[in-house]
């Protein structure tokens, strides 16, 4: 599919303030926000690929860290979550001239409906919508709303008298008489939607066919996601026990440590615009100065670099100059950019320690596959 996520275990990357220590990665942070307070310009970054970093750390058994992490134990349950939102999701995507207006709505149809509800003759919140797109038998209303709906033609409109459960989770309508006046606008049918699915797929797949081959497809692409979501949190692990073996040696060189003070900033600042106050706003809300941030969470950074640059070292992963530049590229392509706009937010060294951060991490996840 083209790039479909289904919302169920979506992950955001965006710098924490609240995460633990070495979970920042500065490098990825292509906003290209200058930095307030920030060293003097430093030209082409100075990274790890600048020393040997083996002088300056030693890493230990890499391969024998305890790694404790439970699987997401997918359940059927969560399928049909998200198979309610994969077919909302295409059913959104079908013209309303296709909608189907002369039969009643059946049980298992996908229908386009507008509803008010009212408590004792008063809308109350959250009980009104227009153009909702509901599959009939998904339990997603209160019980009886959904029964009501069989046998409504569309385009008439109906009462439907209803008691919300004890258990609601709003105090105000738990157990509360309603009424809910609705109307089916059109009956989206699963050929449409079937249609739609087919019009997102990739060239050279075959169709799908029936209903129960778009709930698989559906199944496979979660799968897929969950296994994302595990290797990613594997990955945080992996990070957060990896400074359990890593010691200095001898101290950083000055041009590197400031290097890394400077891309902290840059993050902060970044993460500083996003909700519109400056860093050193932003960074009290968490009990932090500039400058205790910088020390809480440049060094860990730094060391985590430095460690993931000798086990690549090692393990023969350090990128030729042609693996980069295909890194770059592909890089770029996936945003939907070009190379020259990447490097208007980081310089091709900063970069370059990104993917030797990223093919690192996966070769240690690797160690720990979860399945």
């Amino acid at each position: 599919m083209k790039k479909r996520l289904i919302a169920l275990l979506t992950v955001m990357t965006l710098l924490s303030l609240t995460a633990c220590k070495g979970d920042e990665n500065v490098f990825t942070d292509v906003s290209g926000n200058s930095a307030v307070n920030a060293p003097a310009d430093l030209g082409e970054s100075v990274t790890v690929f600048d020393f040997d970093m083996s002088q300056y750390v030693e890493v230990g058994d890499y391969r024998s860290l305890v790694i404790d992490y439970e699987p997401y134990d997918l359940t059927e349950e969560d399928v049909d979550y998200a198979y309610m939102t994969f077919i909302n999701d295409y059913a959104n995507q079908v013209d309303p001239a296709n909608y189907v207006t002369d039969r009643e709505v059946h049980d298992g149809d996908t229908v386009c409906l507008n509803y008010c509800g009212k408590k004792d003759g008063v809308e109350f919140q959250g009980g009104t919508a227009e153009g909702y797109l509901l599959k009939i038998g998904s339990g997603t209303f209160i019980p009886g709303f959904e029964e009501g709906l069989i046998g409504v033609m569309p385009g008439e409109e109906i009462d439907l008298p209803l008691t919300f459960p004890e258990e609601y989770h709003s105090e105000e309508l738990a157990g509360q008489d309603v009424v809910f006046t609705c109307t089916v606008t059109g009956i989206i049918t699963i050929d449409s939607i079937l249609a739609t699915a087919n019009d997102n797929r990739d060239e050279g797949t075959d169709p799908i066919e029936t209903e129960e081959d778009l709930r698989e497809m559906c199944r496979q692409e979660l799968i897929e996601q969950v296994r994302a979501y595990d290797r990613q949190n594997v990955q945080s692990l992996i990070t957060q026990n990896l400074s359990s073996i890593v010691t200095e040696k001898a101290p950083f060189p000055q041009e590197l440590v400031d290097a890394y003070d400077a891309l902290i900033i840059k993050s902060v600042n970044s993460s500083a615009e996003m909700y519109g106050v400056d860093a050193e706003t932003l960074l009290s809300y968490y009990g932090y100065t500039l400058d205790s941030y910088i020390q809480e969470y440049s060094r860990p950074q730094l060391m985590n670099d430095a460690a993931l640059y000798v086990i690549a070292s090692e393990n023969n992963l350090l990128q030729t100059d042609e693996e980069f530049e295909a890194s770059l590229q592909e890089y770029a392509e996936s945003y939907d950019v070009t190379i020259d706009d990447l490097l208007s937010q980081l310089t091709r060294e900063e970069y370059r320690v990104y993917f030797l951060e990223e093919n690192t991490l996966n070769f240690l996840t690797d160690l720990y596959t979860v399945d």
